[in-house]
């Protein structure tokens, strides 16, 4: 089943940061396990790494954090 607010939300986070797809994905779901239906802006937070969501219920900080992700091939066989 798709989930249109979860796609909503991460394709706002995606197209306006810099933060990576996976922990997106992350932050998209988990804004919306606490009522987020709309992001408003993404501004820079005090500190590398850190930002500030302006939401329709308020403010929430967002620390990501840079992990080396390994590049893994996905093929599909006949």
């Amino acid at each position: 089943m798709k989930n249109t607010l979860q796609n909503k939300l991460f394709k706002y986070i995606v197209s306006s940061s810099n933060i990576d797809d996976i922990q997106s994905r992350f932050i998209a779901f988990r804004l919306e396990q606490n009522d987020v239906t709309q992001i408003y802006n993404i501004t820079d937070g005090d500190e590398v790494n850190n930002y500030i969501f302006k939401t329709d219920i308020g403010y929430f900080k967002i620390i990501v954090v840079n992990l080396p992700i390994p590049i893994t091939q996905v093929i599909k066989m006949l």
